[in-house]
């Protein structure tokens, strides 16, 4: 009898202590998700990441859902002296833009092609699969300007560039349905995303996307309009997922992961 209670009180102390060592996954109350433990330097690699923002623009119809998808590659690096760090490079693949009130809009293959690579710092909790990137940036045909600087006000400013090579200023949209025609467009996004991570493989979360654009002229002055955008009532209709893809991956095969569904169309949460 006393050899069972020793024994016993043995494997609660044991219990307890690893209970101790081990802590709590961390649970995105955003999302109702919890995070999955991984080991440190596990997540470096390429992942094919897929982020849709949605937002409102207020219209003289009132607000209308508007945003698009971005599909980009990234490409991780383990910080193995800081160990909850990583060093992230996305570079944009491609972007779906949503209709917006009959208007659908679509940009150049040279725009697409043409954004700078995006750099940013990633902080995993390992043991509690807490995923949080430093916000970063992409900028459309916006140069030479830093990223807490206010956008210029003179859209003739040198920091707007014809980014495309058209001989138009800024990025051409080509637009169609309610107003056929092109639009000339800067812009920088400022891109704050968190979630949780679900494995070695997959990990997924919310966006916080801040849009500062200007329009810079259009071949229909119906298209001259600058509709302000605001925040979407729902937080969760901006939202991203990656996937991991082989070390040498390129842009392909993030398309490729879009094409067959292994980035998903709807959100991978409720």
């Amino acid at each position: 009898m006393l050899l069972r209670l020793v024994v016993s009180r043995a494997v609660a102390i044991a219990v307890t202590g690893a209970a101790a060592a081990c802590p709590a996954p961390f649970y995105d109350d955003n999302i109702g998700v919890e995070g999955v433990a991984t080991e440190a330097g596990s997540l470096q690699g390429t992942f094919a990441l897929k982020s849709q923002a949605m937002d409102q623009a207020n219209t003289i119809l009132g607000p209308v859902d508007t945003g698009g998808i971005t599909y980009s590659l990234v490409t991780r690096t383990w910080r193995a002296e800081e160990p909850n760090l990583y060093d992230e490079s996305h570079k944009v693949c491609d972007v779906e833009n949503f209709e917006t009130a009959g208007l659908t809009t679509v940009n150049t293959r040279a725009t697409i092609d043409g954004i700078p690579a995006s750099v940013t710092v990633l902080d995993v909790d390992h043991a509690t699969g807490a995923f949080v990137r430093t916000p970063f940036h992409e900028y459309w045909a916006v140069q030479n300007l830093g990223d807490n600087e206010a956008l210029p006000e003179d859209k003739e400013s040198a920091v707007f560039y014809d980014m495309d090579g058209d001989g138009n200023p800024g990025t051409t949209v080509t637009t169609s349905g309610l107003v056929d025609g092109e639009v000339y467009v800067a812009q920088r996004k400022t891109v704050d995303q968190t979630g949780v991570v679900q494995g070695e493989a997959l990990n997924f979360g919310l966006s916080r996307v801040k849009k500062e654009g200007t329009v810079l002229g259009a071949s229909n002055d119906l298209l001259l309009n600058e509709a302000e955008r605001v925040p979407h009532p729902n937080p969760k209709q901006s939202w991203w997922m990656e996937i991991r893809v082989a070390d040498d991956a390129s842009c392909d095969a993030v398309l490729d992961a879009r094409d067959s569904d292994a980035l998903p169309i709807s959100r991978p949460f409720g």
